[in-house]
């Protein structure tokens, strides 16, 4: 019985001592990789192609709804920390970007 009573204790004691240490969280990514080097080379005026090589494939292309946008969408949740979320969005007219929103440039739109 004595042997018991010192196992419990035991487990006991070391499950308490476990509850302070930090669990491990993943860093959880989404998405494209936006690299601002990239993000500042788009132009208007370029075609579908040259977007595409520069920035990869969009994580939202033209939908039967809107075939002329394009969405980048990044997200990245830490394990610690805030949430950073990131949306390029180009826009085509006649096969050519007419413009290009960017959710962390000044004055675009969210």
């Amino acid at each position: 019985m004595f042997k018991i009573l010192v196992s419990v204790t035991a487990i006991a004691t070391l499950l308490a001592a476990c509850s302070g240490i930090p669990s491990f969280r993943l860093d959880v990514q989404q998405g494209n990789a936006i690299e601002d080097e990239k993000v500042a080379q788009l132009r208007q005026g370029m075609t579908p192609q040259q977007v595409r090589f520069l920035m990869g494939s969009p994580q939202v292309g033209g939908t039967f709804v809107r075939e002329d946008r394009w969405d980048y969408v990044y997200h990245n949740r830490p394990g610690r920390g805030p949430t950073e979320k990131r949306i390029v969005s180009v826009f085509f007219e006649g096969g050519r970007v007419a413009r290009i929103e960017d959710s962390e440039s000044p004055g675009s739109a969210d």
